[in-house]
């Protein structure tokens, strides 16, 4: 159960099935769609499309982690695992704007990682990004304990056009 500002919220950690595949497309756009919405250019646009229809194939199932409120999918957590190097991968932890700050993202982040160690890795990693709206989840990541490896830009250029 979390208390913000007087409200009472309880919610429910699960792992996805598969009949969730419809609402975690519209949990993953609603949930990247303020960053989105704070970067411009055409060639991001594009992307945004692109990824937008790709996005329910690319869903691993059974690698999804699910929060919801009141039977209302509010929150996800995507992970990976590779055996080869002992490290689990967080790659999404979302929750919905209107829910965040309510200890949601810490709570399927804990999940997460215990889902990580029961598969025998040795270590955990995140990536975010270092604009604004990711400054809550940096201090979320650092709260749990990660640390900083390296500090890094993603550079994206189109192809098929002479440099300016």
């Amino acid at each position: 159960m979390s208390n913000v500002a007087g409200q009472h919220y309880e919610f429910n950690i699960r792992q996805a099935v598969e009949a969730d595949r419809e609402i975690l497309v519209e949990l993953f756009v609603l949930a990247y769609e303020d960053v989105r919405a704070q970067q411009d250019g055409d060639m991001l646009e594009r992307i945004w499309d692109e990824w937008k229809a790709e996005l329910p194939h690319m869903i691993d199932i059974k690698r999804v982690i699910i929060a919801e409120v009141a039977g209302r999918a509010v929150g996800f957590a995507t992970y990976q695992l590779n055996d080869a190097t002992r490290i689990g991968t967080v790659d999404d932890n979302a929750v919905l704007p209107e829910f965040r700050g309510r200890g949601i993202g810490a709570r399927l982040l804990a999940f997460v990682l215990k889902q990580i160690e029961a598969a025998g890795m040795e270590f955990a990693q995140v990536s975010t990004g270092l604009e604004a709206p990711y400054a809550p989840a940096r201090r979320m990541y650092e709260r749990q304990g990660f640390t900083p490896l390296n500090r890094s830009v993603t550079y994206f250029r189109e192809l098929g056009q002479s440099a300016p």
